[in-house]
């Protein structure tokens, strides 16, 4: 389980656990909550930190890559906090299991972490995309643009009340 996994990275120590933090990005202030932050205590990235989400369910790294990416909130802590990451990723947890999964600035930094083809690219990537996405929701941009088109919608829970059809012809989806 966790032991075993933990066991095969390099030296660390817990820094954060739970830790409620205040984030600026783009000029917009925001509260989140972060689940683990340790830092490395030997090898190359020693001081360095790693910063990891918790996941009971299904976890997949690349929902952090692309426009409009899934799950930003652990790509804006990585570029709004003050640390110096080398690596983020998910801690996916099963009874009796626990998967690391996600992106490192080098190889074997965690186990089953893949080494990002350019760290410094990858960060400014999520800045420039979570700056984008601050902007807009703080200009008031609040325009129906589901991610997969209807798709998105399948499961939603908020339908009745809202305006995607504005963007999608009903009649246009049933024809195709």
């Amino acid at each position: 389980g966790r032991q075993r996994v933990e066991a095969k990275r390099p030296r660390f120590q817990i820094a954060y656990l739970e830790e409620k933090r205040s984030l600026n990005i783009a000029g917009l202030e925001l509260s989140g909550r972060i689940d683990r932050m340790d830092r490395l205590t030997e090898g190359e990235m020693s001081g360095s930190y790693v910063l990891i989400d918790y996941k009971s369910g299904n976890a997949n790294p690349n929902v952090w890559t692309g426009p409009g990416p899934d799950e930003p909130q652990l790509t804006v802590y990585a570029v709004t906090g003050k640390e110096e990451l080398s690596a983020v990723a998910f801690a996916r947890l099963k009874p009796g299991e626990m998967r690391l999964m996600g992106f490192a600035r080098d190889k074997d930094l965690l186990p089953r972490v893949n080494e990002a083809k350019s760290w410094p690219d990858l960060l400014a990537a999520w800045k420039r995309e979570a700056e984008s996405l601050a902007a807009a929701f703080a200009a008031g941009d609040a325009h129906v643009d589901p991610k997969h088109d209807l798709e998105t919608c399948r499961l939603c829970d908020l339908q009745t009340l809202c305006r995607v059809y504005e963007k999608y012809s009903v009649l246009a989806r049933g024809e195709e």
